[in-house]
């Protein structure tokens, strides 16, 4: 099962602000939840469940959930980098998207351009988002663009984006996901976001 999907739909929960999902191949392990304090953890709790149960028929077990809550007033000084608009253009046998990003107020566009193929399409848009990405955090050439994934389950359409980050020889997978609603290669740029944003956020701050 695509448990990357889980991802948007929990942080969408009145309270939730981080999520972190531990699997196996068939199985969710441990649901970590990093939450205001403006709401119980049951309150929470429950949300989680009936969220999973209707969208993806999923009935999770609660002994599974562990939740960490911090001051609403303290997670303020966190930012996130946020998507605000592509634009993919055709020329012969090529095509380029630039993705801007914003951060702290300010827009950050970055452009890629690969040869015109189906998987091109959607890759170029991850990787113009995430050299976005790079030039906020002021730190070049650290993710690649493993693969992007487009998934039904249920009737639901969502994108995975696998990125790998490479510091100091040292290399992370992470995985993100995104509802597609209009626009494919927005919900593309939205789960290369999803998949790096909360790696990175003590790097940006």
């Amino acid at each position: 099962m695509g448990f990357s999907s889980f991802y948007e739909v929990i942080n969408k929960i009145s309270g939730v602000n981080n999520v972190k999902i531990v699997n196996d191949e068939d199985n969710l392990l441990e649901l970590h939840i990093l939450a205001s304090t403006a709401r119980s953890p049951k309150q929470i709790v429950r949300d989680i469940e009936t969220a999973l149960l209707a969208v993806f028929d999923y009935r999770i077990d609660r002994k599974v959930i562990s939740i960490a809550q911090i001051d609403s007033e303290d997670y303020k000084g966190i930012k996130r980098i946020k998507y605000d608009g592509l634009i993919m253009e055709t020329n012969d046998n090529s095509i380029e998207c630039k993705v801007t990003l914003s951060y702290d107020g300010e827009d950050y566009i970055a452009s890629k351009t690969a040869i015109k193929t189906n998987l091109n399409r959607r890759k170029i848009v991850a990787q113009a988002t995430v050299t976005a990405v790079e030039e906020i955090i002021g730190q070049p050439l650290i993710f690649d663009v493993q693969d992007v994934i487009i998934t039904t389950s249920r009737d639901i359409t969502f994108v995975s984006v696998i990125v790998n980050m490479v510091v100091a020889d040292n290399e992370e997978a992470m995985v993100g996901s995104a509802i597609i609603k209009n626009d494919i290669n927005e919900a593309i740029a939205k789960a290369t976001l999803d998949a790096v944003n909360r790696r990175i956020q003590g790097r940006t701050n």
